[in-house]
């Protein structure tokens, strides 16, 4: 059976499009290769959406701004207010469902403007969500979605509040790269990035674009401690790469991009990260215990809370709690054993496959329908 996929991005942090390529090599994988990964925003508007790109790096200074734009706007989802939003990329998504003919289109980014794309017999083309945090935020729900894939059990009840069909919601985990499932030689991942087998190694995750404060402090004050060897993932924030550099320290490495950022995952003792979906879902696959920097009210937050509540990662405030924390979580086994029983717990292995599955499985059901009239 040939089909066309249309899957629908963002440039607002990395992870969306993690997701994307994710779900793009499963597909491909199971045999269907005509698949399309648009950003919508800058394909669209790539002025607009480099000024709010920016913005969004600059939210984690601003936490009480973004935070009511975050939760403001959910009080507006369904209101006229946000009818501009709903026709986002309208024109640019409608040229591109000409030229592809997609039979759906999947969106890894909350957008409204898919719903209104038609094929060539002027019917909607079905339109299935990937929510991609632990948390459902409004403008991710729409009477017209088909289908919605999901990280949790509780997001599930969640959905059921907002009235939405259960029969629409598959709780199938959030997709991340086949790499963060698959096993390694341990040594070979020490040898290639020079580590001595037994330190207990510290990863902080910074993000694609180098966000988290106060890294300075933190490594100093970890790196006093010899067992201890710490990782920085500094991403495309080369200024903070070369600071960390500069401090000389002998138990410290500073990487930019890493591209195979899933070995470093696997041979670390436990990871200080700011709190994106995608983060916490290869976290999971792994089970590397967390320590979560000051989450932005939001998603992050959401995700946050979600995460201590479930004994997966704790949160810390300021450089002193993350050193304080890194340091009890290293210093007491049986707190780090529990964590990552309560993160295996927790993941939903093969997410990619499951929805591929589930997407094939709904639009052949959808032409059945169609030709028993």
């Amino acid at each position: 059976m040939a089909l066309n996929i249309l899957i629908t991005t963002a440039p607002f942090g990395n992870g969306h499009k993690m997701v994307a390529i994710a779900l793009k090599n499963a597909f491909v994988n199971k045999g269907y290769n005509n698949v399309f990964i648009v950003d919508l925003f800058t394909e669209a508007h790539p002025a607009i959406t480099e000024a709010i790109k920016r913005a969004y790096i600059r939210s984690y200074d601003f936490g009480k701004a973004y935070s009511r734009l975050y939760y403001g706007s959910e009080k507006f989802a369904d209101k006229s207010i946000i009818e501009p939003y709903r026709n986002f990329g309208y024109k640019r998504l409608s040229e591109i469902a000409i030229k592809f003919k997609p039979n759906v289109i999947i969106n890894t980014f909350p957008m409204l403007t898919p719903l209104k794309i038609k094929n060539e017999a002027n019917e909607n083309i079905p339109v299935f969500n990937i929510v991609t945090d632990f948390y459902v935020h409004k403008l991710w729900i729409s009477e017209g979605i088909d289908k919605f894939y999901i990280a949790t059990n509780e997001l599930r009840e969640d959905l059921k509040k907002m009235n939405i069909s259960m029969e629409k919601v598959i709780v199938s985990g959030i997709p991340i790269r086949k790499e963060f499932e698959e096993t390694n030689n341990i040594l070979k991942v020490y040898r290639k990035y020079n580590f001595k087998k037994g330190g207990k190694i510290v990863l902080i995750n910074s993000g694609a674009f180098g966000v988290l404060k106060d890294i300075k402090k933190v490594c100093a004050e970890l790196c006093k401690n010899r067992m201890i060897q710490v990782a920085v993932i500094c991403g495309n924030n080369k200024m903070q790469r070369m600071r960390l550099e500069s401090l000389g320290l002998r138990n410290l490495k500073v990487f930019g991009f890493v591209e195979n950022i899933d070995e470093l995952y696997k041979i670390s003792y436990c990871m200080i990260t700011k709190s994106g979906g995608i983060t916490l879902s290869e976290a999971l696959a792994v089970q590397i215990p967390l320590i979560i920097v000051k989450p932005v009210p939001g998603q992050e937050k959401e995700n946050a809370l979600y995460f201590e509540r479930k004994g997966a990662a704790i949160i810390a405030n300021n450089w002193y709690q993350i050193v304080k924390s890194t340091l009890e979580l290293i210093n007491n086994t049986d707190l780090m054993n529990t964590m990552k029983e309560n993160m295996g717990k927790m993941y939903i292995k093969s997410s990619s496959e499951k929805i591929v599955d589930d997407v094939v499985e709904s639009i052949k059901s959808k032409e059945i329908m169609q030709i028993l009239g």
